[in-house]
């Protein structure tokens, strides 16, 4: 099933906006923001340097480069909350989206974090800040869906919710957990023990989960 974007999937912009002033994930180290209008050459660039298996367990295609709708979607165009991790110079590491279902109460999550910058918490301060802002606009379910082969995504998704229902589908699977209060304030443990060092010797470890944003 492919799942970017998605055919005949209308999800709409969150129902309240959420500021967040950029936040320093460690001293001279890279910020945590959201996503501006200038940022589409950037993304373009990030999504081209993902590995191809980082690729296809973030969009379950390969999509490099990306597609002038895809990246439109992955800069904000329908709505979804939408935060970037940087490193030092600037660069975009790491890219979250939440599309927002405000008749189901529900958020679908996607997320991707650049193959050397893998291994630090990014990810988990990506999932977490986006739960986190989706609480706040009354969001209630978090939608994850994840490539069976994506272990590890699966460890953090199993650690975090336990309990939570898992439907398969042909490809895929789907995830539906309940954010809790717990869950939306976790976000302000996180970005003190984050230190952006690359790692440069690894293209394994993948975290990444798949999402289905509207054209």
């Amino acid at each position: 099933m492919k799942r970017t974007p998605a055919s005949g999937t209308r999800l709409a912009a969150p129902a309240s906006a959420t500021g967040l002033a950029p936040v320093r994930i460690s001293p001279a180290a890279g910020l945590l923001r959201e996503v501006s209008p200038d940022d589409a050459d950037g993304i373009r660039e990030f999504v081209c340097g993902l590995s191809p298996q980082a690729r296809f367990l973030r969009f379950f295609a390969s999509v490099a480069p990306p597609s002038t709708g895809l990246l439109r979607v992955l800069c904000g165009s329908t709505g979804a909350d939408i935060l970037l991790l940087t490193d030092p110079a600037g660069r975009i590491i790491g890219h979250g989206m939440a599309a927002d279902a405000p008749a189901d109460a529900a958020t679908d999550i996607g997320l991707v974090v650049t193959d050397q910058w893998q291994g630090h918490g990014l990810g988990t301060l990506l999932l977490s800040t986006l739960l986190s802002r989706a609480a706040s606009r009354g969001i209630a379910t978090v939608v994850l869906d994840v490539l069976p082969a994506n272990t590890r995504m699966l460890g953090i998704i199993d650690r975090r919710w336990p309990d939570a229902p898992r439907t398969r589908t042909r490809d895929a699977i789907v995830i539906r957990a309940d954010i809790t209060a717990r869950q939306a304030a976790a976000v302000r443990l996180v970005p003190a023990a984050i230190r952006l060092r690359p790692r440069r010797d690894e293209q394994s470890g993948d975290l990444h989960a798949a999402s289905r944003p509207a054209a």
